[in-house]
C-alpha cells in the first residue's frame, strides 16, 4: 500500500518534471505528498565558522534568499495538487544531500527522483545514495519525460535475486492496477527449453497470489542485459519498469551493476527499483 510519497525537488527544471509524476501516483493512492526541496547551502560555510566572517554570513543571506525564491515558486506549483501535501526545505552541505534524503524517504513508502545518470544537475550521487541507503522503493523518472496517462503496461525485468524480490514486493500496487503485467528474463546460460525449464514459474506464482495475470517472456540471444531489456519495453510499450538495484560499497563509491546502470541511463518511462 502506497499511502506517504516523498519528491526530490532541487530548484531546477526538472521540478516540474518530477512533480508532474509524483502528483498523479499521489491521486492514484490518494497518498500524502511531501515535496523535499534540497538546499545545498555553500562548501565554504561548512568548513568554515560564518559568525566571525561579514563575508560568510552575506554569502549565506544570498543563498537563503535564493532557497527562498525556489521555495516560493514550489509552493504556488503544489497549491494545485489534489491530495493531502506539503512542501520541506532541508538546507544541506553538499556531501550529506543523499544521506539526509535517505533519511527522510525511510519513514515513507515511495521515493520519486530524477533517474541517475540523466538527471542535468549532476545528482546521480545524491540518487544513488537514496537508493542504497533508504531502504525503500524508489521511482526513477526521465529527466523532461512526459508522465503517461496510466501505467496500463508494466515491464517486470526480472531475476531471482533479493533485490529483484523487493522491486516486485514495492511494486505490488502499481502490478495489481495494471492491466499487463510482463516479466521479462534474461537468459544468460542459454534458452531454457535447451535445458527442459520453466522460467519465471516461482515470480508467476508470487504475482497470480496477489490477483497480478502475468506474461513470463523468456529473452535470449542477447550480449547484454540491459540493452535487451530496454528492446523488450519499447517493444510491448510499457509505461513503467520494474527492477532490481543491484551494487555495492567500495571506498564510499557507489557501483552499480552494468543492466541496471544501462536503464538508469536509457529508459524512457519510469524505472522503480529497490536495493
Amino acid at each position: 500500500m502506497i499511502k506517504d510519497i516523498v519528491v526530490h525537488l532541487t530548484g531546477s527544471d526538472e521540478d516540474k518534471v518530477r512533480i508532474a509524476y509524483a502528483a498523479p501516483i499521489a491521486e492514484l493512492f490518494d497518498a500524502h505528498l511531501t515535496g523535499l526541496q534540497v538546499h545545498t547551502l555553500p562548501e565554504l560555510i561548512a568548513i568554515t565558522d560564518p559568525v566571525a566572517s561579514t563575508y560568510l554570513q552575506t554569502l549565506l543571506a544570498e543563498s537563503h534568499a535564493r532557497a527562498q525564491k525556489v521555495t516560493d515558486a514550489l509552493a504556488e506549483a503544489f497549491a494545485s495538487i489534489a491530495v493531502p501535501h506539503e512542501l520541506r526545505r532541508l538546507d544541506v552541505y553538499p556531501s550529506s544531500s543523499g544521506s539526509t534524503l535517505a533519511a527522510e524517504a525511510r519513514t515513507a513508502d515511495l521515493f520519486i527522483g530524477t533517474r541517475p545518470y540523466g538527471d542535468p544537475k549532476g545528482e546521480e550521487r545524491v540518487e544513488e545514495t537514496v537508493l542504497f541507503r533508504s531502504g525503500r522503493g524508489c521511482l526513477f523518472v526521465p529527466p523532461g519525460g512526459t508522465p503517461p496517462k496510466d501505467y496500463g503496461t508494466i515491464f517486470v525485468a526480472w531475476k531471482n535475486t533479493r533485490e529483484a524480490a523487493r522491486a516486485v514486493a514495492e511494486a505490488i500496487p502499481f502490478l495489481q492496477r495494471a492491466s499487463q503485467v510482463i516479466v521479462g528474463i534474461v537468459e544468460e546460460e542459454g534458452a531454457s527449453e535447451q535445458f527442459g525449464i520453466e522460467p519465471g514459474a516461482d515470480i508467476g506464482r508470487y504475482l497470480s497470489r496477489h490477483g497480478i495475470t502475468a506474461e513470463i517472456r523468456p529473452i535470449n540471444g542477447w550480449v547484454y542485459a540491459g540493452e535487451a531489456l530496454l528492446n523488450e519495453v519499447q517493444k510491448t510499450g510499457a509505461q513503467m519498469i520494474v527492477m532490481g538495484g543491484y551494487g555495492h560499497s567500495r571506498f564510499r563509491e557507489w557501483v552499480i551493476g552494468g543492466a541496471t546502470r544501462h536503464l538508469l541511463t536509457h529508459a524512457a518511462v519510469p524505472v522503480l527499483i529497490a536495493h
